[in-house]
């Protein structure tokens, strides 16, 4: 096929829709890595379109398959946890989703602007596909979802984590892609075609060869940790009569690594009890736990002084007293931004909810554990701190029965492997419903939880120091580093066309 006949075939509204549908299967529990560098070509085609009005057309088309189809976990939550019909289920579903599916639809816009040679015009647009990406993973408190970084954590790209992150790692995704729609234009060139396929393989090759070096050292020796994974549906966690019983369900799991295990971990907010009621209920496990020289990290509310609730991650047992509060809050489901606060009677958002300060840390046998709650461990932004405070270890609590069953689970945990590449540093997931797993400095799973069922399984983490280039670096750096290409791509076009100009003024 002609590059131009090609090219045609693609310039379809209805190819936008169900390519961004099919995004979906690049993420967990798909898995397909390929399909992005695919999948975006017929939104590539729709971004070199002259009229804007078709541009922003097919990147909404896009942007509406991309999301709304690849988080109908959403809607599901909506409707089973919240109570929600199926209207109103669909129309707060299409409200969030579809605000994440803005970004590629700025993307194809701004991207028509861009005037400059095919090669350049692809570099500008990938960057700004990173700047719109890292924007839509801040904006009304994050939509972290689906980024095409996080495809690629089973593949040599992977090797680029601790260089450049996930949002870096978008960069080189979305550049390969651009690459692929550059070759079309050029099928009948089989030169071109051979050249280009050698600097695919290049690529691939230095992200395997960035797997091969150890960013950070092994701090201290291996340590002997456990994890708790409860089972309990979001249904049951509000029923309180059964709460002392969920307690003892968990403390009988624990009790069999009271004396092999410094650190046991269980998963967060198991019951709706506050600490000091917690504190009560596990009178004779806490005992037990410091005979065994134990420490037990649970999640539960806390009260603040001024009459709200921290999410809190604290310490029983052998260590006990040590805190982490919450500091990055789920819009909408902890919380309802003030300035839409007229919606509050309406979304499953707990007004209440206070949000912690700075990065403490819980220390455990002269090891230091940085500790993310929930959705946190999304986020770069929240866990690099962690590491830049001295942390030796992540650990992630989180409640997974809001989304039990869905595509979320696999993929929230495939995000805790790229916080391990990225930060260089071993990491343990516990959630209720699970998966749970401890995860190596190399974003490899050594031990797992298998979701939706209750267990416990022991393992090891290294304490690790030093901080890869990421940590150092920082998501904004990779952001202002996008930015930067742009500026340069669109005064060097500017500076040509005064050139251009100059010569026919003095012709």
């Amino acid at each position: 096929m002609s590059p131009s006949r090609l090219h045609r075939w693609l310039d379809r509204s209805w190819l936008c829709l169900v390519a961004g549908s099919l995004m979906g299967l690049a993420y967990a529990p798909f898995g397909w890595w390929w399909a992005p560098l695919l999948l975006l070509q017929p939104l590539w085609v729709a971004a070199r379109h002259p009229h804007p009005n078709v541009r922003i057309w097919r990147g909404w088309l896009f942007g509406l398959g991309y999301f709304p189809v690849g988080a109908w976990w959403f809607v599901d939550t909506l409707r089973e946890h919240i109570g929600y019909g199926w209207p109103a289920a669909l129309g707060g579903h299409l409200l969030i989703t579809g605000a994440c599916a803005l970004a590629p639809t700025v993307v194809c816009w701004l991207a028509g602007y861009i005037r400059t040679s095919p090669a350049r015009w692809v570099v500008a647009t990938v960057a700004l596909w990173v700047v719109v990406e890292d924007i839509r993973f801040q904006a009304f408190g994050g939509g972290p979802w689906m980024s095409l970084g996080l495809s690629q954590v089973n593949t040599p790209l992977a090797g680029f984590y601790p260089l450049i992150g996930e949002l870096g790692t978008s960069f080189i995704v979305c550049l390969l892609a651009g690459f692929v729609w550059w070759l079309s234009l050029a099928t009948d060139r089989p030169a071109r075609l051979v050249k280009a396929g050698m600097v695919v393989l290049g690529v691939y090759v230095c992200g395997w060869g960035l797997q091969q070096i150890m960013w950070t050292a092994a701090e201290k020796q291996e340590q002997t940790i456990a994890l708790v994974q409860s089972a309990v549906a979001q249904s049951e966690k509000q029923d309180r009569a059964s709460e002392a019983a969920r307690l003892q369900e968990l403390a009988a799991l624990t009790r069999p690594h009271l004396h092999t295990a410094r650190l046991i971990i269980w998963p967060e907010t198991v019951v709706t009890l506050d600490r000091s009621d917690i504190h009560q209920g596990l009178q004779q496990l806490q005992t037990q736990a410091m005979r065994a020289r134990s420490t037990i990290l649970l999640g539960a509310y806390e009260p603040s002084m001024g009459g709200q609730r921290y999410n809190t991650a604290f310490t029983l047992g052998y260590e006990a007293g040590q805190v982490y509060h919450k500091r990055h809050l789920v819009p909408f489901g902890e919380y309802v931004p003030r300035w839409l606060s007229v919606l509050t009677p309406h979304v499953p958002g707990d007004s209440e909810r206070h949000t912690g300060r700075g990065t403490p840390l819980i220390a455990n046998t002269g090891v230091l554990y940085g500790v993310s709650i929930c959705w946190e461990g999304s986020f770069s932004r929240d866990m690099s701190p962690l590491v830049r405070a001295g942390a030796h270890v992540l650990v992630n609590i989180a409640n997974e029965a809001w989304f039990a069953g869905s595509s979320l689970p696999p993929q929230n945990l495939d995000a805790m492997r790229v916080r391990a590449m990225e930060t260089g540093r071993d990491v343990i997931r516990v959630a209720n419903y699970g998966p749970g797993a401890i995860i190596n400095s190399e974003g490899q799973i050594t031990q797992f939880l298998a979701a939706d069922r209750a267990g416990s399984v022991a393992g090891t983490i290294t304490p690790r120091s030093g901080m890869t280039p990421f940590v150092l670096l920082g998501q904004d750096f990779i952001s202002l580093c996008c930015l930067g290409m742009i500026v340069v791509i669109l005064f060097g076009r500017c500076l040509a066309l005064f050139r251009k100009e100059d010569k026919k003024q003095y012709a």
